[in-house]
């Protein structure tokens, strides 16, 4: 009889993927101390070992867990076109789409399962690189992109890659107080102008015209 083939890569990587969304549903609805290897495994059929195999643990698990619902969270962000968008028109497109994913009800789940597991190893450093480093950026690059071609001062009072921190976690501060601290559902209208006083506001630090 011939020997058994091992699962091709692709099959392998779908396999993992099965597992870690049946983990996050796990990790969202029990939390990191209430969710046990044991569960997700009968969740998702199978044995451990494949489990192991996959993730070597329960941290590292959850840490993988973090950082797959961060690329879910930002999957939108992919369509959203701002190659060729003034200046005003691609922030506010990138922050008006930061306002939904934060304001989502998943969302909510969310950080309050990465402020409850934020001491399990690896679980900050995921969170921080699968999700605001990836907003930094790609604000950084937006207004990178545009000074490149002109269409901002070519001197700034401010390192772009800074001011980009700087307008990320400013937004982000206040909408997780808003759904997190205080429960509230985000309010589209209050959102939308507070970021479009957020972009003028940026708009004026880089000296666009108006």
């Amino acid at each position: 009889m011939a020997p058994a083939r091992p699962p091709s890569p692709a099959r392998g990587g779908s396999r993992r993927r099965q597992l870690l969304d049946i983990a996050c549903a796990q990790f969202l609805a029990n939390g990191y101390e209430g969710t046990s290897m044991d569960a997700i495994v009968a969740a998702a059929g199978g044995s451990k070992a494949t489990l192991y195999r996959h993730f070597g643990h329960k941290q590292a698990l959850f840490a993988a867990c973090v950082g797959h619902l961060c690329d879910e969270f930002l999957a939108r962000l992919q369509d959203i076109d701002i190659g060729q968008a003034p200046f005003a028109d691609g922030l506010r497109a990138i922050l008006m789409e930061l306002v939904e994913v934060v304001g989502s009800p998943r969302h909510v789940e969310f950080y309050r399962l990465v402020v409850a597991g934020s001491r399990v190893p690896g679980v900050g450093e995921a969170w921080h690189t699968h999700g605001p480093r990836v907003w930094h950026r790609l604000i950084a690059d937006l207004l990178e992109r545009l000074r490149a071609a002109g269409r901002l001062p070519p001197a700034c009072p401010v390192p772009l890659d800074m001011l980009a921190e700087m307008l990320f976690d400013m937004l982000l501060s206040h909408l997780i107080i808003e759904t997190v601290i205080l429960g509230r559902r985000i309010d589209r209208q209050r959102a939308q102008a507070r970021v479009d006083a957020a972009v003028a506001a940026t708009g004026r630090v880089l000296g666009v015209p108006d």
